[in-house]
């Protein structure tokens, strides 16, 4: 039996907090290994307890999630942020900080679960509204840049992974976000940096991550192991200076779509 997802909850309201991790520790494959109030409070527990999922809200005090988020990802945790909001600043603050998905708190609770789940093993997570709010973009609308949206947090901002139909719908119709180095996804009126070279298998699998494809279902198209996918997948993130497969997806539809 594999070892249980280690998970870290952060959340400035107790109820909700502890709604949460009730609802993980329910799951026998889920432990929920800290908890914290605050983003101060997240990043310590993160660099001590070295979660491998951190759950985080949006508006916490001290630091917000989407400013606490590069620094998440530096512990080596992959990040979920959930919200009561599902406001575009804030989805897409988030995807840009590197976020690996973004969900609202009214997700049927199965959905917050297989949500962590899927988060761990390397695919993106949108729920519904965050789903709308990426497809905006890749209709012409300028994601901010990690700059942008860790240093000045949004005023007011279901489970969803990404599928075909979610990506698909925008990819067509107008360019998401070009390579950006890792202060975030370059909007798509920045100027055009040189693509680095990548690999013809780099090349399959980010277009696969494009079209919503999780590892799995990446690692069985291309008759390859899962981890030769998050092999190629993570020298392909590192020679585009990118976070996450969500920004991985949209460049992408950018440059390749």
């Amino acid at each position: 039996m594999s070892e249980p997802i280690r998970l870290l909850v952060a959340d400035d309201h107790p109820a909700v907090r502890s709604g949460l991790v009730a609802l993980l520790n329910s799951a026998p494959d889920v432990t929920v290994v800290a908890e914290a109030s605050d983003g101060t409070g997240a990043l310590a527990a993160a660099r001590e307890h070295r979660p491998d999922v951190v759950l985080t809200d949006v508006r916490m005090p001290g630091a917000t999630g989407i400013e606490i988020t590069p620094r998440l990802r530096e512990t080596g945790a992959n990040v979920l942020v959930i919200s009561g909001f599902d406001l575009d600043e804030y989805v897409l603050g988030a995807l840009a900080a590197g976020a690996d998905g973004y969900l609202v708190k009214t997700e049927d609770p199965e959905r917050i679960l297989a949500a962590v789940r899927d988060v761990h093993r390397g695919d993106a997570v949108l729920s519904a509204a965050a789903t709308k709010a990426v497809v905006g973009a890749l209709r012409g609308r300028a994601l901010p840049s990690r700059h942008e949206a860790t240093a000045t947090p949004a005023a007011g901002a279901g489970h969803v992974a990404m599928d075909r139909g979610a990506t698909d719908a925008g990819a067509a119709e107008a360019p998401g976000p070009g390579p950006g180095s890792r202060s975030g996804i370059a909007d798509a009126t920045a100027q055009a940096a040189p693509t680095p070279p990548l690999t013809r298998r780099e090349e399959d699998v980010l277009a696969l991550v494009a079209q919503g494809m999780s590892n799995q279902q990446i690692a069985s198209d291309l008759f390859v192991e899962i981890t030769t996918v998050k092999s190629h997948l993570s020298h392909a993130l590192a020679k585009l200076q990118l976070d996450s497969r969500v920004q991985a997806a949209l460049w992408w539809q950018q440059n390749r779509g």
